[in-house]
């Protein structure tokens, strides 16, 4: 059980997934969501990057005129407060609800909605020296360290190519008119911001794939894990076997009681069993065994009997050998002819004297 414990070769089952995020145990990459808003951000500085700038340098501009005024009064001051303010509001909340959607559209695409306050609770390990020491020592970290020094490097090089391409701007820029001027340098930086982009999408697309290639190895399971979990799910064979044995028993006697109801005659031990015999004579080659129970279900037999006043007949030789031989449904065989037949007799006799006594009786 050990060595199954330890071989963790099987895929994760959608079932133990499903439990890791509710735990918030996803894989997900950050450096995709970093990449998206990063990304997100330069659209927006290559789309309303001059307009955004226009409108905060005129907010900037009546800040100064208004205070050219010589106005300090408390309520003036409150005035152009609350008008950069708005102005403010108005160019930056755009941009930062942008960035806020593109976010979590990255997270959901990732991983779906996970809600989950488990990361949350507190964990006296994290708390550990010792664990601490050994994260910090361990080959996880010198490969995380490692990755990080590659991406710092892919970059570099991003953007010292992006640079080196926009250097014959800055020799032009210095001649612009201001409004060209800002128009460039937006563009230029905006032309920058893209190029960094399309490497911050280069590595968040390997580090999305390395994530999940490294979530589902630690989500992989073992035979043992597997059978346990089956187990869970479904419960132990030996109990699912005892309810469908109980579900038998209780199907066995619903009907058994149901069809009591429709017996001519019960022959009984008379305690311990009970057979319900009914006979149509013309239709049935012989009586059938319509129900038989054994303990409380022959008792509960006899008390429907008696309630639909259905003749009770005490036979424990031939009780016992019905049940024993015979199924429900079944006919009752040529070697218990004689002995039925006394009894379907007697019972077909006196519902005729019953008869006789209530046609009596209503005249």
């Amino acid at each position: 059980m050990a060595d199954q414990d330890i071989d963790r070769s099987e895929a994760a089952t959608p079932f133990k997934l499903k439990k890791a995020q509710e735990r918030g145990q996803t894989a997900r990459s950050m450096d995709a969501v970093a990449a998206t808003v990063f990304i997100a951000a330069m659209v927006y500085l290559a789309w309303q990057g001059v307009a955004a700038a226009v409108a905060l340098l005129r907010l900037a501009h009546a800040a100064f005129l208004k205070l050219a005024d010589h106005d300090v009064s408390d309520a003036a001051l409150w005035g152009l407060v609350t008008h950069l303010a708005t102005g403010a509001a108005a160019v930056v909340l755009p941009f930062m609800v942008m960035l806020m959607v593109a976010a979590v559209a990255a997270s959901w695409l990732q991983s779906g909605v996970v809600l989950s306050l488990e990361p949350l609770k507190f964990d006296p390990q994290r708390l550990n020296p010792a664990a601490g020491l050994k994260r910090v020592f361990s080959l996880r970290t010198l490969f995380e360290g490692l990755r990080a020094c590659l991406k710092l490097a892919l970059l570099a090089l991003a953007a010292w190519l992006a640079l080196k391409a926009l250097l014959p701007h800055f020799l032009a820029v210095a001649s612009l008119a201001p409004a060209a001027f800002l128009r460039t340098v937006v563009a230029d930086m905006a032309a920058l911001g893209l190029k960094i982009a399309l490497a911050l999408a280069l590595i968040a697309a390997l580090d999305v794939a390395f994530t999940r290639r490294e979530f589902g190895r630690k989500m992989r399971m073992s035979r043992r894990e597997l059978k346990d979990e089956f187990k869970e799910r479904e419960g132990d064979p030996r109990i699912r076997a005892r309810l469908r044995e109980l579900r038998r028993e209780m199907l066995k006697r619903s009907r058994a009681l149901h069809n009591t109801r429709t017996a001519d005659v019960v022959v009984t031990n008379p305690t311990h069993y009970a057979v319900a015999l009914r006979y149509a004579h013309g239709q049935m080659p012989a009586p059938q065994l319509v129900a038989k129970g054994a303990g409380q279900l022959a008792a509960a037999m006899r008390e429907i009997a008696w309630r639909h006043r259905i003749p009770i007949v005490q036979n424990p030789p031939l009780a016992r050998q019905l049940f024993r031989d015979m199924a429900i449904d079944e006919h009752v065989p040529s070697a218990f002819h004689a002995d039925v037949a006394r009894i379907i007799v007697w019972v077909f006799a006196l519902r005729e004297q019953r008869r006789a006594a209530a046609a009596g009786a209503a005249a």
